[in-house]
């Protein structure tokens, strides 16, 4: 074990055996001549970022990399760990896409571990971190640059055509480069509503679909974000209105109700019917069917409100007694103007309108049976609308 045992100078330690290996003329001074990296694996990395306003995000990655090389004394297995720094800006490409683009990246490098040989021989080298800084951003910043494109291409989506049902379609359209602060990314997208024929549903209704477009609104700026909140959706009103306008316009909101179709209401007969208006109960004293035809002619309008919005919705409702044969004889015809509420949510990435009847007001258009007071008739009609009509809007 002495001087010139196993562990001195010319043993195993010294100057040529793993020493001689590890110094001068070893392999410091060879790890400059690397070849063959290759990227193996790398971690689940922990993100962070910041927005940087008018320019993107400041993007932060923490990863270990397990990187594999050839060096003059044989394979070198690299396990280093890293933090890779990233200055992204947000664009548009020429086809009106946003897009992410990497305009600088830097890796800063942690802990490195080297095994020589497949594992036989640990080493630790400064001059080989020395290497890695230089080569690793060409070997790492291609995958931030690859995640980005991914990320660009989920981006890109908000330019859209999107089925609306059977009915028609909704196309969106980025108006402008995204807007960032220091706090938020704002996306202002512009849409349009078609019908499934061709064509596109015109806001306000009767306008000929060849006259110019009104000229544009500035979006007004969304209110504060609550800190409970990740992020925020506006709608405007011409929007919704061309939506609902779409529906209208195909039938969508037209219903036909027979006796029994609905187990929570009660039975549709004259007899129902009877027990709140006398005159129907005296015209048909034996019980008959009833036939409930609910039609909306006119486009539906929509206002907006704090956290809500008021759809105001008229519509006919024609009541008609089924004699035999199935031939109909019209009892009512009944104007039918109301309030629904509208919540808004977004749930498994899709914009859900949730409806509700607010209030009902009934007038008397025409009667078979005389006049009464239609307002006998709100509870029913209410409860017609909760149970039926809503569900199927929504």
């Amino acid at each position: 074990l002495g001087g010139g045992g196993l562990l001195g100078p010319s043993g195993l330690l010294g100057g040529g055996g793993v020493l001689g290996v590890l110094g001068e003329g070893g392999l410091l001074s060879t790890v400059q001549g690397l070849t063959g990296l290759r990227l193996v694996e790398l971690t689940l990395p922990r993100v962070s970022l910041r927005l940087l306003p008018g320019v993107g995000v400041h993007l932060n990655l923490y990863t270990r990399a397990a990187i594999s090389a050839k060096s003059l004394l044989g394979f070198l297995d690299i396990a280093v760990e890293v933090n890779i720094t990233s200055r992204v800006r947000l664009t548009m490409d020429g086809t009106g896409y946003p897009r992410l683009l990497l305009e600088r990246c830097d890796t800063l490098l942690g802990s490195i571990k080297v095994r020589l040989l497949r594992g036989l021989l640990p080493i630790v080298d400064n001059l080989l971190a020395s290497v890695l800084n230089r080569v690793l951003p060409s070997l790492l910043c291609p995958v931030v640059d690859v995640a980005l494109g991914l990320v660009s291409d989920q981006l890109g989506l908000v330019n859209s055509l999107v089925p609306l049902g059977l009915l028609g379609s909704i196309q969106y359209t980025l108006s402008s480069l995204p807007l960032v602060t220091g706090q938020f990314l704002e996306v202002d997208l512009n849409t349009a509503v078609g019908r499934v024929a061709g064509g596109l549903v015109d806001y306000p209704l009767g306008r000929p679909e060849a006259a110019p477009p009104p000229p544009k609104v500035p979006v007004p700026p969304l209110p504060p974000m609550p800190d409970t909140s990740s992020s925020q959706l506006g709608l405007s009103v011409n929007f919704l209105s061309s939506v609902m306008s779409a529906l209208q316009k195909q039938g969508a909101l037209d219903l036909t109700i027979s006796s029994g179709m609905f187990p929570e209401l009660p039975p549709l007969t004259t007899s129902t019917l009877g027990a709140l208006i006398p005159a129907v109960f005296k015209t048909y004293p034996e019980s008959h069917e009833l036939l409930l035809k609910i039609a909306v002619p006119e486009a539906p309008v929509v206002t907006l409100k704090k956290n809500r919005g008021v759809i105001q919705l008229t519509a006919t409702a024609e009541l008609a007694v089924v004699h035999p044969n199935d031939v109909l004889k019209s009892l009512c015809l009944l104007n039918v103007d109301t309030a629904l509420l509208a919540q808004f949510s977004v749930e498994d990435q899709k914009l859900k309108i949730s409806v509700s009847l607010e209030k009902t007001e009934l007038s008397l258009v025409s009667s078979s049976v005389g006049d009464f007071d239609p307002s006998l008739l709100e509870m029913l009609v209410g409860k017609i609308f909760d149970v039926a009509f809503l569900p199927a809007m929504n």
